[in-house]
């Protein structure tokens, strides 16, 4: 259903979905699993052929290049020193509990049980065969719901993902990824948001605040093993040099607990042809689109004067911005038919007259 934003954000979601069936595909014929790991669906998004990029293995640990976190998974679990208090009364030592003190070492305790946790995710994979749509009003302000474990779990489980609701604010649809350790073993769940602009033009300044916006929201709602903010940009030319582009390198932030916002910007020339039908089914002129949707015969006249069928015109030309300058021939030819309308209707009007 399109209820909610435009056309591009039920393509995004078919191209989400297509590049995870891909995987499946090559890996599992049968389709007893349907979760894919989250590198090589990265991969697919962004259109390499794992041919081209190489056999991924999602054994290998992802921290082992980078530096662990102070007083993670190295720190042991023992707090009952920094439960008790030293204290000399009479030259004699004693120890007596203190409450400010216990509370702070369950804190801690906590803290080092909930690092420890993150410190054991190795591989995280995306499962989606799916999407529907939550009417839910509850996360409209607070996205507290959406990070909850046996939220993520479930929608995980069912390979589902969904559009949020209509008219909600930041994102347009929510996805699950699980984490696992090097043994297979699910660790957490950790929520994909996704926000899609379908414009012909998204300069990476405006791509830059969409993605602190999601984070923002993100850490509002504190989610366990991090999350994935994503910024799907669908219609517009990709740019080379732009940072922030979303690549294998979030995979490895994403294990150890972060908030990793990114972009995507589908190719102009996707692998399933989805920007094709979006170019040929949406214009940002709407005289010319109209034009050709009500005066069939224009798209006849357009026929024999370029050589074209109005189909080729539309994808060629009418996702093109009017900064271009781009010629209107449907609106052109339509004013020169009327004007020879005009001029027959005038001829015919004086040789009745005469």
């Amino acid at each position: 259903t399109m209820e909610k934003g435009d056309f591009g954000e039920v393509l995004v979601a078919f191209y989400f979905l297509l590049c995870a069936d891909e995987i499946r595909g090559k890996e599992n014929k049968e389709y007893s699993k349907f979760s894919v790991p989250m590198e090589k669906w990265i991969d697919s998004l962004n259109g390499v052929d794992d041919d081209e990029d190489g056999d991924v293995n999602m054994d290998t640990n992802p921290d082992e290049e980078m530096a662990h976190d102070e007083g993670t998974a190295t720190v042991p679990m023992d707090v009952d020193d920094s439960k008790r208090q030293s204290t000399k009364r009479g030259g004699e030592d004693k120890t007596k509990p203190t409450a400010g003190v216990e509370t702070r070492g369950a804190r801690k305790a906590a803290r080092m049980n909930e690092e420890r946790k993150r410190s054991d995710v190795k591989n995280i994979d995306f499962n989606a065969i799916q999407i529907c749509r939550n009417h839910l009003r509850g996360y409209a302000s607070d996205w507290t719901s959406l990070c909850d474990q046996t939220f993520l779990r479930n929608i995980f489980d069912a390979g589902v993902g969904f559009y949020v609701f209509a008219g909600c604010a930041t994102i347009d649809c929510v996805f699950s990824l699980v984490a696992k350790d090097a043994g297979g073993a699910v660790v957490g769940y950790i929520p994909l948001f996704v926000s899609v602009k379908s414009h012909d033009d998204f300069t990476e300044a405006a791509a830059v605040i969409e993605c602190h916006q999601l984070k923002r929201k993100a850490e509002e709602a504190e989610p366990e093993f991090g999350a994935l903010c994503l910024l799907v940009i669908f219609g517009a030319e990709r740019k080379g040099n732009e940072k922030n582009l979303l690549d294998k390198s979030c995979v490895k932030q994403l294990c150890k607990g972060g908030l990793v916002e990114a972009v995507l910007r589908i190719p102009r020339e996707d692998k399933f042809g989805l920007s094709d039908v979006f170019a040929s089914m949406t214009s940002d002129r709407d005289e010319t689109t109209e034009i050709l949707a009500s005066h069939c015969f224009v798209g006849y006249e357009l026929e024999a004067k370029i050589g074209k069928s109005k189909e080729e015109y539309a994808r060629e030309s009418l996702r093109k911005t009017r900064r271009k300058k781009t010629k209107d021939i449907p609106v052109d030819m339509l004013k020169q038919l009327a004007s020879d309308l005009t001029v027959k209707s005038d001829k015919d009007e004086m040789g009745v007259n005469t």
